[in-house]
């Protein structure tokens, strides 16, 4: 029964793609989810989501993260903080971490951010993807 709700719903474009979670609150699992980024075309200040899986929390969550190089390299090609922690505040869904573009050349590089502890909860996707420039 659920899942017919949740195909009409979606067929009535009332409920985002992704769906309505597994299970009923209060019980589902907080986890959270490093969201992939788009390909940055032009050096710019921007931020990375981390995002709750499962809708709003009923209190805070403490998502501790690091930037890792990829190819595009910490102060080469992009500004951030190494490492830290950011907040998502109960009754919201998701915290924003900024970072800068520092250069776009023809070149395509990558750099991760990667959700190093969630505090309550669990990691979900634990690395989102992020795009420098190049060609598509």
């Amino acid at each position: 029964m659920k899942t017919l709700m949740v195909l009409l719903l979606l067929l009535l474009g009332i409920v985002p793609a992704q769906g309505v979670p597994d299970c009923d609150q209060p019980d589902c699992p907080i986890v959270v989810d490093a969201q992939d980024g788009p390909v940055h075309e032009r050096a710019d200040d921007y931020s990375a989501v981390v995002k709750l899986r499962n809708g709003a929390a009923k209190q805070n969550v403490e998502v501790a993260y690091k930037f890792v190089d990829g190819t595009a390299k910490l102060g080469e090609d992009y500004k951030a903080a190494p490492n830290g922690t950011v907040t998502i505040k109960a009754g919201q869904t998701s915290a924003r971490i900024p970072y800068t573009v520092l250069r776009v050349d023809g070149q395509q590089k990558q750099f991760y951010l990667q959700i190093t502890a969630v505090k309550p909860g669990e990691i979900g996707k634990a690395v989102g993807v992020f795009t420098i420039g190049g060609k598509r």
